[in-house]
């Protein structure tokens, strides 16, 4: 069996804000966390969400840097793996698709930021 790796290393995240994810029923906003990050895509932890997420669908994401509140990054991505994480919550990988150049220039200076911590 061939191993796939990952195109891009990614850092830990701890990036608290919501998710919406398409063809839910519910339409609704969930709370998540970004545990770790990349220029490419993120791993995500959802809160409270028990609809069906499958790979493929799109997933809208906002979050706040840790750098303050004055930065709200919209983050849009396909799902590529679900999975159960701690305590019933939710772990969605996502590869970001509709990313703009400032959305994605954001995402790799936070990235360089947190390797230098």
């Amino acid at each position: 069996m061939k191993l796939r790796r990952r195109r891009v290393p990614r850092q830990s995240a701890d990036w608290f804000g919501k998710c919406l994810v398409d063809d839910d029923p519910e339409g609704a906003w969930y709370e998540c966390r970004v545990v770790d990050v990349s220029i490419l895509g993120a791993g995500i932890e959802v809160f409270g969400f028990t609809g069906r997420v499958t790979v493929g669908q799109r997933l809208v994401l906002e979050v706040q840097t840790p750098e303050g509140d004055s930065v709200t990054v919209h983050l849009v991505g396909e799902v590529k793996n679900v999975g159960s994480a701690p305590r019933g919550r939710l772990r969605i990988g996502v590869e970001f698709t509709e990313l703009s150049d400032g959305e994605r220039s954001i995402v790799g200076v936070i990235q360089r930021m947190r390797m230098a911590w």
